[in-house]
């Protein structure tokens, strides 16, 4: 194939094994898709540092190498080590959501350009920080501490998913026409800017390298995915994908994430 394609791939659940690694059958694969000059962006939920640890371990920070991070909050080109699309929280949003986190009993955190920051150590703080390897800062109230507007905020409850999808429900009303939020997995309740989805991410950067959008493909396993697999040229839901994920995309693979199910959409749809 002579002409260019972008393929977006999220990370947990996708790109990414139940033990959080990448595959030596997904890591070739991607390294045949660059050599025919196509290009892979991650399209994940994670905060930049996260992400940038990732991009390195793959080789994919240089010239023309780009990664969606915050759920489409935050665009990084990857070799300048800079963003080129950045879109944050007010911060009186910011309040009101740690202040019903608060009520509900819910461990909830933001994040600064280098570290998680959370008002309370708590397991679910530790867990979350260890798993994507970022360190964490703790401050004594967000409303008075925190100073700059964040890309992001994330509710977190391991023990029981009913609690986020409830308050979920309730934030609907409030939510709408300001505000997205969506589940990253069971666990992970995601607030960002409206601009802040995947899907934007998509448009955005195909737009910016000047790619079509019919030769984009976007895979993904999760709610915060579904608008970069409506987006794409081709939207691919994992064959671990959640409830209801499926129902959205144009292919489903065959195999799942721990299975290298990346490598098999760039076999069927890059090389």
């Amino acid at each position: 194939m002579s002409e260019t394609k972008i393929l977006f791939t999220d990370l947990d659940g996708t790109l990414l094994n139940s033990e959080r690694q990448i595959s030596y059958e997904n890591r070739l694969a991607i390294k045949k898709a660059l050599e025919r000059n196509h290009k892979v962006v991650i399209a994940t939920g994670r905060p930049l540092p996260s992400a940038v640890h990732l991009v390195e371990d793959l080789g994919l920070n240089y010239e023309g190498c780009y990664a969606i991070t915050y759920n489409g909050g935050l665009i990084y080109d990857t070799f300048q080590k800079k963003a080129i699309f950045k879109t944050t929280l007010p911060l009186e949003y910011v309040n009101y959501i740690f202040d019903v986190a608060k009520e509900n009993k819910i461990h909830c955190h933001t994040y600064s350009d280098d570290s998680v920051i959370s008002e309370k150590l708590t397991n679910e703080l530790e867990k979350y920080c260890n798993r994507i390897i970022v360190p964490y800062e703790l401050v004594e109230n967000i409303h008075t501490d925190l100073v700059n507007e964040p890309v992001k905020v994330i509710m977190i409850d391991f023990t029981e998913q009913n609690k986020l999808n409830k308050i979920k429900d309730e934030l609907s009303d409030w939510c709408h026409g300001k505000i997205n939020c969506s589940f990253s997995n069971p666990f992970f309740l995601e607030f960002g800017s409206l601009k802040a989805t995947k899907g934007n991410a998509v448009n955005y950067l195909c737009n910016y390298l000047n790619i079509p959008i019919e030769n984009s493909i976007a895979v993904g396993d999760e709610e915060n995915d579904i608008s970069m697999i409506q987006s794409a040229g081709i939207g691919i839901a994992m064959a671990n994908a959640t409830n209801g994920i499926k129902e959205y995309a144009d292919y489903i693979t065959e195999h799942n994430n721990n299975n290298h199910g990346i490598s098999e959409v760039i076999k069927k749809f890059l090389l």
